[in-house]
């Protein structure tokens, strides 16, 4: 590689120092040159550059078209500066140097506001420029380092990566256009550049919003660029890092972000920098920043992406017009896709443009930052296209277009010559001498971002095959270069018709529908005959063109008689999002609604995550068969939240160019039958909505519960219904449409093998508690902003982990988010309820009602009748004091209440098994001992209520087939569609406890039904649903061996504790023979319930008499039971092998019947005292007044009145 001569320029308070250091020889390397500034020298500086600066100003803002009479002064002023420079400031020889290099040269300065590029030579012969006859680049000048980093080995001795996509074969630019949206001048330099650069230069647009660090790192990653176009707004000065790139969304360009986007890259970009200022700082010229500050900024700027990585940078030294702009980047980009150095690729677009407009000095603004020897391609791997200018006026009686229309109904033709550019470089490419329809369709097809393109894609065709298919069915001609073109007289008529298309209707631009339209309805020429070979109908090729939102990047730039200030912002080949079908009388407007719409006004609930489901749902509907994916999910995982979220992706541009401008249009079954009265009807809306969406060719259907369409609209006579018309749509690939389901009813589906053979799946699981949090995190704003509430992070953790404890059979993240919903309800309603309260004490605002963890259980606890407090101490303490509570309501049993609690407390710690149940227990015993007693209270305690208790009696098990009756009949049985005795009561009520009553009595194989429950923690019903039972717990009693629990051991040895060791063991024997090992296992303990003795049977004659006192308390009197009435009771009752269960039948007999007559029969005091105590063996119960009382009447039962035969 040529090595460059350094031309080093330092200021200093008093001088400018020079010296030359050339690579081959030391001649001039070791002596400096010096130019004194006295004050006569810095003030001719100053305002020489002065007037250059105002000057270019100027005509950066006027017309292209009338700079003419003020280029002259621009070019004084220029040419003066140019002299100034060379003559007076540089060294004789270092003049006398310069004219005789001929390598590249770089400027090593610390005076970025000095042009030096523009130093002029006016000894020579006609005077030259300096930047028209050499290779110049320049560099800020701090030291050995700055010229390290610049002098860096050649662009493609860096080791290549391996990248995701095959890179380009041509030069590939990426374009940031109008990052901030305030530059619209950036719109329109960026739109003519790219239409007029040859096709095989690769193109990436991001356009806005989508120019910001994570779209740029992503393209880049996909396809790397040789270099990067910023069109945007000047560089925001900052004071950490210097000036740095606007970018969308409030992000910036710094020189760390740069340095992480270079390094990614198999070679160093280079940037190419067209800043403009914003235009709110006026259209006359000023500017926000001075012409010495724009300077500095530039070259900090240049300096710092330099370091960063990029290989060079180019940039705007003056503002000048938007066409300029244009043409010299396109020559410019041109001329490195051919091979050149960036130096000569520079110094060969400034003579181009010195040649074609030779009053015009635009060319001076570009300057180059870096080496000027480097190359971004070895080799020209692009053809030799460029930009046709042609040789007349493409409006005028002689050529394409004569005036046919009144001057005040003539649209802007802008647009329209900007296609016939296009459409003659074509013709040129292909030597023609004329101008024919296939060029203005080929032009068409190169429209980034266009409908044309849109519609070709729509119909399954690349646009660039198109036209290398139209280029090769029409041959190359024999016409030169100096070969003039001229349209035939098809091309002109159809021209005309354009403009006509565009006047009918009523708009003010001939845009590329109104071209489009008038090429296609051409029925005998010749692309309508290409296309028709292609396999395209030119009928329907037109109508998705009508139809399609897509607009290209140059139909976005304001013309000339619309108000920039008042032009619609969209996003190339994004979706109009105002947009309605075609046709007021439009089926999918009625009766579907439209998602991707809703998305552009932010009323769509937004998505998540769900990165994998989206993407699955991307790939499968660019598929070229069955790209109809059906999501299945049980309900409330989020299936419709998925297809909004690719309605906000189309409407965001964030979707492969095949979806970009579709329409998410959602239906359901009730909306396709509604209405329909009479035969044939249904069948007939349905035809035209599924003509209407293949026609329009950007529409995606949406249908929820899609199993509906399976028999909805089937009459009686077994005509066709909505799945059988939806069949031969979904087949040929014309239309793409997204199902909803359960798994459940997917069967539905699957049973017509040909609708499913036309469907894909894609599952959507259920999110993780985890997952449902970030969700609820995302959604938190929304709620708040709804309910003007507050939510806290622990209210959010709270919805979604009691949410999977006590509503198992919902599913995240739609029963947190339904918890959150209406716990933030009701904490509105308490925090107005509270408000009137204040205001009737005193007037004060009211603040945000707070939503916390406790509301959220008590949300739950309404739902499920359940006593359901958030994790903390309160709930520990229950937990701890368990054991107490049971002693307290059941008698002697405490080793059966201390296995027990043990069992739960290890559960509620989360100590347990997974997916097993909370405990699963077998009570053996006597009756009569309380085994029945503690399920109860247990589902009391635990659960808040006795109702939480699911008795089964399972001696109505004794056949095999009643296993049907718990979990429901099978199919062709009848009661196939009735739940299961269990399994509907165990759905409706998770958290339980569940009571199988006499287990020994039901049938042998009725145990099989629970070893799935007792391990897995859940129950299969005859339907296929399958219910949690990992919240239950689960009691079995039996009788079974305790006739020798009340047995004696006799012996020598009979000590007690080896008298009970041995009868459990004996015990656990006998429950061995009853039930299989495989049962057992599944057990968590098996308990013992010890027979009753006297004292016992005391206690429990106290609760039982603490019961009837509490009814008696109910009717106003007071109980009071004396010991020997109790004792009385208890040995009338109490039965060591019937257990307790006879006590009641006692208490009722000798005290409750008695005591219910005296009441029924006189007239009992308020507030009376019953008096209970035993004499000889009986009873004797006395009513009486309160003492202090009048007139009341006291009741002597006497001993044996209480007898009732």
């Amino acid at each position: 590689m040529e090595q460059p001569v350094q031309l080093s320029i330092v200021r200093t308070e008093t001088s400018y120092r020079f010296r030359l250091d050339l690579p081959d020889g030391p001649a001039l390397a070791s002596q400096e040159y010096s130019t004194e500034l006295t004050i006569e020298v810095r003030e001719r500086l100053r305002r020489a550059l002065q007037s250059a600066a105002l000057s270019m100003q100027t005509i950066a803002v006027t017309d292209v078209k009338r700079q003419a009479a003020k280029l002259g002064a621009v070019n004084d002023a220029l040419l003066s500066l140019g002299r100034f420079l060379f003559d007076t400031l540089l060294p004789g020889p270092l003049q006398e140097a310069l004219r005789q290099l001929d390598t590249p040269l770089i400027f090593s300065t610390n005076t970025p506001d000095i042009p030096w590029e523009l130093m002029y030579d006016s000894s020579v012969k006609s005077g030259r420029y300096l930047g028209h006859v050499l290779s110049i680049g320049r560099v800020h000048s701090l030291g050995k380092r700055d010229r390290d980093v610049l002098l860096r080995p050649p662009l493609l001795e860096r080791p290549t990566r391996k990248l995701g996509r095959r890179e380009a074969q041509g030069l590939s630019i990426l374009f940031l256009v109008n990052p901030t949206g305030e530059v619209s001048r950036a719109e329109e330099e960026a739109a003519s550049l790219c239409s007029s650069l040859p096709e095989s230069i690769s193109r990436i647009i991001l356009y806005k919003q989508q120019a910001n660090q994570l779209e740029m790192r992503m393209r880049m990653s996909a396809e790397p660029p040789h270099v990067v176009y910023y069109a945007g707004p000047m560089p925001v000065t900052t004071s950490s890092a210097g000036p740095v790139l606007a970018l969308a969304g409030n992000s910036r360009l710094d020189g760390n972000t740069a340095e992480q986007l270079f390094q990614s890259l198999p070679r160093p970009p280079l940037v190419f920098l067209s800043c403009y200022d914003e235009e709110r700082s006026g259209r006359n010229g000023s500017n926000s920043v001075n012409q010495q500050e724009r300077d500095e900024m530039m070259e900090r700027l240049a300096s710092n992406l330099i370091a960063a990585g990029a290989a060079a940078v180019v940039a705007m030294r003056w503002p000048i017009h938007v066409q300029r702009t244009r043409e010299f980047a396109a020559l410019f980009c041109q001329d490195i896709a051919d091979g050149v150095t960036l130096g000569e690729a520079l110094r060969r677009s400034r003579v181009t443009m010195a040649q074609h407009y030779i009053d015009d000095t635009s060319w001076m603004t570009f300057v180059l930052y870096g080496d000027p020897t480097q190359r971004l391609l070895t080799s020209s791997l692009a053809t030799k296209e460029r930009a046709i200018e042609p040789g007349f006026d493409l409006f005028d009686d002689n050529h394409v277009i004569a005036p046919t229309l009144p001057s005040s109904n003539t649209p802007d033709r802008r647009f329209l010559r900007v296609v016939l550019e296009l459409a003659l470089g074509e013709a040129r490419r292909m030597h023609k001498d004329y101008l024919g329809t296939p060029h203005l369709f080929i032009a068409l097809t190169k429209l980034d971002g266009g409908c044309t393109q849109d519609a070709l894609r729509g119909l399954g065709f690349s646009p660039r095959q198109v036209r290398d298919v139209i280029r090769l069915a029409l041959g190359t001609g024999k016409a030169t270069s100096e070969t003039p073109i001229l349209p035939t007289r098809r091309c002109k008529e159809i021209l005309q018709t354009a403009e006509r298309n565009a006047v009918n209707a009523s708009s003010s631009l001939v845009d590329e529908r109104s071209i489009a339209q008038a090429v296609l309805s051409e029925g005998d020429g010749v692309t309508h005959e290409l296309l028709t070979k292609l396999g395209i109908n030119p009928a329907q090729l037109s109508e998705l063109i009508l139809a399609s939102s897509a607009r290209a990047l140059l139909e976005l730039v304001p013309s000339a008689s619309t108000n920039p200030e008042v032009v619609q912002e969209e996003l190339p080949g994004a979706i109009n999002l105002d947009g309605t079908p075609k046709g007021s009388n439009s089926v999918l407007e009625r009766l579907g609604r439209d998602l991707t719409k809703q998305a552009s006004a932010k009323q769509l609930t937004p998505l998540i995550g769900r990165d994998k489901e989206i993407r699955l749902l991307m790939q499968t509907l660019m598929l070229k068969d069955r790209n109809n994916p059906i999501l299945i999910g049980d309900s409330g995982v989020g299936k419709t939240t998925i297809v909004g979220g690719l309605a906000q992706r189309i409407v965001d541009g964030k979707v492969p160019a095949e979806l970009r401008g579709k329409r998410v249009i959602e239906l359901s079954a009730s909306s396709l039958v509604a209405g329909t009265k009479y035969r044939g009807e249904f069948e007939e809306r349905l035809l035209k909505l599924l003509e209407e969406a293949e026609g329009s060719g950007n529409i995606i259907l949406f249908i929820d519960e899609m199993h509906l369409l399976i028999g909805t609209g089937r009459a009686s006579d077994g005509s066709i219904d909505a799945a059988g018309i939806l069949k031969p749509a979904l087949a040929g690939g014309r239309l793409r449409c997204i199902g909803a389901t359960t798994p459940q009813e997917y069967r539905l589906i699957e049973k017509d093998a040909a609708m499913e053979r036309r469907l894909r799946p894609v599952l959507v699981e259920e999110p993780s508690a985890e997952e449902a949090l970030k969700i609820l995190q995302g959604m938190r704003p929304l709620y708040e902003q709804h309910h003007h509430a507050i939510i806290t992070e622990e209210a959010l953790q709270a919805a979604v982990n009691l949410s999977v404890q006590y509503l198992p059979n919902l599913r995240l993240p739609d029963k947190a988010c339904s918890i959150l919903d209406e716990a933030c309800s009701q904490a509105r309603i308490f925090s107005m309820e509270k408000d009137m309260q204040e205001q009737e004490e005193r007037s004060e605002s009211s603040s945000s009602p707070v939503v916390s963890a406790p509301l959220v259980a008590e949300i739950i606890s309404h739902r499920t009748g359940i006593p359901v407090n958030a994790p903390g101490q309160e709930e520990r303490d229950r937990l701890l004091t368990l054991d107490t509570r049971l002693k307290s309501r059941v008698i002697g049993q405490d080793e059966a209440i201390m296995r027990v609690t043990q069992a739960i407390q290890v559960a509620r710690a989360g100590l347990k098994s997974r997916n097993r149940p909370a405990g699963v227990f077998m009570f053996l015993g006597p009756t009569g001992v309380g085994k029945t007693e503690l399920a109860r209270a247990l589902a009391a305690e635990v659960f808040g209520s006795g109702d939480h208790l699911i008795r089964v009696d399972m001696s109505e098990y004794m056949e095999k087939h009643a296993v049907s009756r718990m979990i429901g009949s099978p199919p062709g049985y009848v009661g196939y569609d009735q739940e299961g005795q269990l399994t509907g009561k165990l759905r409706r009520r998770p958290h339980c406890v569940v009571l199988l009553d006499e287990i020994e009595k039901a049938h042998p194989e009725v145990f099989d039904l629970f070893l799935q429950v007792f391990d897995a923690g859940r129950l299969t019903d005859a339907q296929g649903h399958t219910v949690d039972a990992q919240h239950a717990i689960w009691i079995m009693t039996s009788n079974v061996g305790t006739d020798m629990l009340g047995r004696s051991m006799v012996g020598f040895r009979a000590h007690k504790d080896t008298g009970e060791g041995l009868k459990r063991d004996r015990l656990m024997e006998r429950v061995r023979e009853t039930f299989r090992p495989e049962f057992l296992n599944r057990i968590d303990d098996v308990v013992i319930f010890h027979p009753l003795d006297q004292g016992q049977a005391q206690a429990i004659t106290q609760l039982q008499i603490n019961d009837l006192a509490a009814r008696l308390l109910d009717q106003g009197l007071v109980l009071h039971v004396e010991e020997n009435a109790i004792k009385l009771l208890c040995k009338e009752g109490f039965s060591p092998t019937q257990g307790a269960r006879p006590l009641r039948r006692a208490i009722e007999r000798l005290l409750t019947v008695p005591l219910s007559l005296r009441i029924l029969l006189a007239d009992i005091p308020k507030n009376g005292e019953v008096h209970v105590s035993a004499v000889d063996e009986k009873l004797d119960i006395d009513i009486r007044a309160p003492e202090g009382q009048e007139d009341t009447i006291a009741l002597k039962i006497k001993p044996g009145d209480h007898l009732v035969s």
